[in-house]
């Protein structure tokens, strides 16, 4: 049976919520203090699996799992395969059906994006496109599968895609107080994201506890701040880096939340 027609407000609860299957893009700055940070030493490998609980107003609505599936050649280079799948529970599927998929490949030399693929179906919606990006003409060429449309458009440079970006982060060498920004492409725009390094703070998820950072990411397109929501969250403090906890708060209602619930795998 087809998804019920909805109204405006439900859409945009359903989008915030498929927002945090780029969970990557919502923790990556944060505010200046004397945090401790150990160095990273590539701290992701083939294996890793993360999987998150996300909650709106206190109800479990769904699942996010982030996986670092391999290693393969794109353009000659060889790239890690990260995907990340968002799905709502069986409850919340039958008001606003999620269950999303992105791929990004990653260089693993660079760790910069190579080839980023989005398959959504959230509620009618649906997307199925790729971005591959040719570094030596600066140029990413993006494709719809679904109308078969094409676009070819400038990049200034090594780039990040809304996945790959968390796990650049997980790689920078973070000092306390440290600003730093980079670039990232979403729906074919480049986003400059900022931001410092923030203080540490030890938490509890689930049963263990951890050091963590708190990171409240800022954005820039064309060289204004982009202002529509707000994001932040914690990452561990340990060389793994890994995203804890992370809320999301939009305008016409409270936050939607993901919290790590296991980890699988990797180093």
């Amino acid at each position: 049976m087809d998804p019920v027609d909805l109204s405006e407000k439900d859409r945009v609860k359903g989008r915030v919520i498929a927002a945090l299957c780029a969970f990557a893009v919502l923790l990556l700055s944060a505010y200046a203090s004397a945090a401790t940070i150990d160095s990273p030493e590539v701290p992701f490998t083939v294996g890793e699996e993360l999987t998150y609980k996300l909650s709106w107003v206190g109800m479990n609505v769904g699942t996010v799992v982030a996986r670092i599936t391999g290693v393969e050649r794109i353009n000659g280079r060889d790239a890690y395969v990260i995907e990340l799948t968002a799905k709502t529970n069986s409850f919340c599927s039958k008001i606003y059906p999620i269950d999303d998929t992105f791929i990004s490949y990653v260089d693993t030399q660079k760790f910069m994006s190579l080839k980023h693929v989005v398959r959504r179906s959230e509620g009618r919606y649906r997307k199925n496109a790729e971005v591959i990006f040719d570094y030596g003409k600066k140029k990413a060429y993006f494709t719809n599968f679904r109308d078969g449309s094409k676009k070819v458009f400038d990049i200034p440079g090594p780039v990040q895609d809304t996945l790959s970006a968390a796990y650049y982060f997980r790689v920078m060498d973070l000092k306390a107080g440290q600003n730093f920004s980079y670039k990232v492409v979403n729906n074919e725009q480049i986003y400059e994201l900022f931001g410092a390094i923030g203080k540490k703070v030890f938490i509890t998820v689930g049963h263990k506890g951890y050091e963590a950072f708190y990171a409240e990411p800022y954005a820039r397109l064309r060289g204004q701040r982009v202002e529509k929501g707000k994001a932040s969250g914690y990452f561990s403090c340990d060389r793994l880096r890994i995203p804890l906890y992370g809320t999301v708060k939009a305008p016409l209602f409270t936050r939607v939340t993901a919290i790590l619930v296991n980890k699988k795998g990797g180093s």
